[in-house]
């Protein structure tokens, strides 16, 4: 089986936009937009609208209205600059945020199957784009690399509440 980090090396190569699915234990998406991770997502790190609330950014009733307004249409980033809620740098950074958590989690889990959907694109719209320049090497690096003493990120954990 191919592992993760392979896989989306390959799509970024290709310059691929899609969805691609990760199944097993804890699972999750990755969505990409011409060959760059633009989010990433799984039930065990919490998303953009949790981490926004839970750091106390937004109000849960300002990520719900954004979230109504700006879903059906792919745009609640774009809702959240427009509404003033947040300036691009800041909002991009904690996508980017999101973004690190999750694939993070998501290449330390064991070889799952995998499905990519081509054009897939997610909810929350294009904030942010992370170039994906991964072999297996940059991955084995990365994931054993120690969290800085006094460093305080945000755990991924299984069975995370979804926040929409």
């Amino acid at each position: 089986m191919i592992s993760l980090s392979h896989r989306l090396a390959a799509l970024a190569e290709a310059g691929r936009t899609g969805a691609l699915h990760l199944g097993g234990s804890p699972g999750g998406v990755v969505y990409l937009v011409a060959g760059r991770i633009t989010y990433a997502e799984s039930p065990a790190c919490p998303g953009i609208g949790e981490r926004l609330v839970g750091s106390g950014r937004l109000s849960a009733a300002q990520w719900q209205a954004a979230y109504d307004r700006g879903h059906a249409t792919r745009q609640v980033a774009r809702t959240l600059l427009r509404d003033g809620h947040l300036g691009h740098h800041e909002l991009a950074c904690r996508v980017v945020a999101t973004i690190t958590a999750v694939t993070h989690t998501l290449l330390s889990a064991a070889d799952a199957p995998m499905l990519f959907v081509p054009g897939e694109r997610h909810w929350f719209g294009t904030m942010a784009q992370v170039d994906l320049q991964l072999g297996p090497e940059m991955a084995r690096r990365l994931l054993a690399r120690p969290v800085p003493r006094g460093a305080r990120p945000t755990r991924c954990r299984r069975g995370a509440p979804a926040l929409r």
